[in-house]
């Protein structure tokens, strides 16, 4: 604005811009308040859905903690329709896995965790998923399988708990030599002191015992 011009002038100036702007400036008003409420309801509507998926979730815990396995499929479902691609998803479809290996219903366990291998996002539940797979699959005894379960390019911070596996599939399958190596570069992976590295290293003894008595029976029978 003109610094030059009377006070007068100037609020004559200002009265002219605002009756000439005043749709404009109604509709930023009604813009800026339509934002406003707008984004306060988005944020309440998330929160709503979110707290309806948790209480979905918290209803399928307590389903699968006392092993109703109709009415945790029913509360999955609910999710699967209502919050597909999100985290109440993914650890519904495990915590399902979970209740059908306890109930020894191992190919719907083995559906379930397929899910989270072909939907999930998350590296480590795919992971986790693979590895629960593999060891359903040594339960059942198909070994072969198993192994194929686990040749994966890149396994990440899980790499201890593959060899793990593996090593007891090759133990199963009667390969001691294979079981040992696998037993051997899963303890390279980890850290001395906790519970797993001392359980792998007891396998790995117990490895080395049969490997020794094999040793000893093939000299007997040479002898």
């Amino acid at each position: 604005m003109d610094d030059n011009l009377t006070d007068q002038q100037q609020a004559e100036l200002i009265k002219n811009w605002l009756k000439e702007n005043a749709k404009f400036l109604s509709a930023v008003v009604i813009l800026g308040l339509s934002g406003f409420f707008g984004g306060q309801y988005y944020r309440e509507s998330n929160q709503k859905q979110a707290e309806m998926a948790s209480r979905l979730f918290s209803e399928m815990e307590y389903s699968v903690k006392l092993k109703r396995i109709s009415q945790a499929q029913s509360l999955l479902q609910q999710i699967d329709n209502d919050f597909a691609d999100t985290p109440y998803q993914d650890q519904g479809h495990l915590l399902m896995s979970k209740l059908f290996i306890d109930a020894t219903e191992y190919d719907n366990a083995i559906i379930q965790l397929e899910f989270l291998l072909d939907n999930s996002d998350e590296e480590s539940l795919q992971h986790i998923s693979r590895l629960r797979i593999a060891r359903i699959k040594l339960q059942q005894n198909l070994l072969d399988e198993a192994l194929i379960t686990l040749q994966i390019e890149s396994m990440g911070t899980f790499e201890a708990k593959y060899e793990e596996i593996k090593g007891d599939i090759y133990s199963e399958k009667g390969d001691l030599l294979q079981a040992g190596e696998s037993y051997r570069r899963a303890l390279d992976l980890m850290l001395p002191g906790n519970f797993d590295y001392d359980f792998i290293e007891i396998k790995l003894k117990d490895i080395q015992n049969k490997e020794t008595l094999g040793a000893v029976d093939t000299e007997e029978d040479t002898a």
